[in-house]
């Protein structure tokens, strides 16, 4: 009998040993789980999704190593260095000061994928154009594909770059700092325009001539949209109203889409004969209200650029219409 007592004990003994055996495992694994579940919230952490034409894009929430083919203007206002550029913005009066240590990349074509690939990149964001570009992109680096013309105002487009960088807040107080400055510069030529008073923004091109909307070219948004000048109504229909930014017209045409006053960009190795009959018979041309603008202060279109040309406009306007007075 005592015998049989001794093997229960025994029995019981070795059960629970099994018992304290399969507590601890369990536990070790419930640990291991633990673990994997803080890493995996870690990982969700360190990165956010960003909506674009391509669909959603996963893309690291503190990207520390940034290539941009566009933006980099879009960077810098947020005091972020890229560590690549194409020559063409690294050049730019808005960003020049502010872009030592950044590496050319040169022009978006096959030549930048190799050193955007030296760079080692965290993050790429492009203005695309060329989908097997944007394919070898990716393969480096989380890529950002944002066209040409995405954002058709300075407010949209800080918005979006605070939150593709986590810097909403400082979105916020630029655009605060930005719309007391847009209200100082009209101020300081309220009382100078006479109501009904239109502004066009035209100029050749190459071998085009063309009209400008209240977009991204030319300082459109400044003088539309920021400062409010009124655009003649054939261009408030034909461009501003269907979000064109700019529209290619015929000679015989200039004088149909010219405002009392003209601003003029002559780009693009354009040969313009300002002495020619059409152009010269236009009664803003003469009456001398034409603005001459320069297209590299008035070609880029980034919120520094848009900043700078509406206090630039305004200038332009004072100095001009308190002579005309």
């Amino acid at each position: 009998m005592v015998k049989v007592k001794q093997r229960s004990w025994i029995g019981l003994i070795i059960l629970l040993l099994f018992l304290i055996v399969l507590g601890a495992c369990g536990n070790a694994a419930e640990s291991e789980s633990t673990k994997q579940s803080v890493s995996n919230n870690q990982a969700t952490a360190d990165t956010k999704i960003i909506k674009t034409v391509d669909g959603d894009v996963e893309i690291p929430a503190n990207p520390q190593r940034i290539v941009t083919q566009g933006y980099l203007a879009n960077f810098l206002v947020f005091d972020v260095k890229p560590v690549g550029a194409p020559y063409w913005e690294l050049e730019s009066p808005y960003t020049m000061e502010l872009s030592e240590g950044i590496t050319d990349i040169g022009q978006i074509d096959g030549g930048s994928v190799e050193k955007i690939l030296s760079l080692k990149p965290d993050l790429i964001v492009t203005v695309g154009g060329d989908e097997k570009l944007n394919e070898q992109y990716r393969k480096i680096a989380p890529t950002l594909v944002i066209p040409y013309g995405t954002y058709h105002e300075v407010h949209e487009e800080m918005s979006a770059f605070g939150e593709i960088l986590g810097k909403e807040k400082e979105a916020e107080e630029w655009l605060q700092k930005f719309d007391e400055k847009v209200v100082k510069a009209k101020d300081s030529i309220k009382g100078l325009i006479k109501e009904g008073t239109t502004f066009s923004l035209m100029g050749p091109f190459g071998k085009e001539f063309y009209v400008y909307g209240d977009g991204v070219n030319r300082g459109g948004q400044a003088i539309y949209q920021q400062l409010g000048l009124t655009p003649p109504e054939i261009v408030r229909k034909d461009l501003i109203e269907p979000n064109i930014n700019a529209l290619s017209i015929s000679q015989e045409k200039i004088a149909d889409y010219a405002g009392d006053y003209i601003f003029l960009d002559i780009s693009g190795e354009a040969e313009f004969d300002e002495k020619d009959p059409v152009w010269s018979t236009i009664e803003a041309v003469k009456n001398n209200r034409v603005f001459n603008l320069n297209p590299e202060r008035f070609w880029p279109y980034d919120p520094i650029a848009v900043e700078s040309q509406v206090e630039e406009i305004a200038s332009m306007l004072k100095e001009f219409l308190e002579k005309e007075k």
